[in-house]
């Protein structure tokens, strides 16, 4: 069974209420389900689960996703969807983002200094 970690105590205050799941965790989780395709496995224990609870006024928490170097975090608001791609850990410059299939929009990490 996973257990959750409670990281808020070592987040100087931000972050109050984290829960996070490690990947030896998730994998490991995982693997009690059965066998893992080697491609899944490689993923999973470089990937990093961490859920905050909701701010007032939000229909769900705030889950971050870690994984390639970029933190990707989602939680419904009461009016919509919230998407944040984080990657000041990777030397990327574009984002190709794409919503419903409707095609790629390419979007500067950082609009100051586009893309070239």
């Amino acid at each position: 069974m996973t257990t959750w970690i409670d990281a808020s105590g070592n987040t100087g205050g931000i972050g109050d209420g984290q829960r996070t799941v490690s990947a030896e965790q998730l994998a490991g989780a995982l693997a009690l389900l059965g066998s893992i395709d080697p491609v899944c496995a490689d993923v999973l224990t470089r990937l990093n689960l961490r859920v905050y609870p909701g701010e007032p006024g939000d229909r769900t928490a705030y889950v971050v996703l870690d994984v390639h170097g970029v933190s990707i975090g989602v939680k419904r608001r009461a009016d919509g969807l919230y998407l944040h791609a984080d990657t000041t850990e990777t030397d990327d410059r574009l984002i190709a983002f794409e919503i419903n299939g409707y095609g790629e929009t390419d979007h500067p990490t950082n609009p100051y200094h586009p893309a070239p």
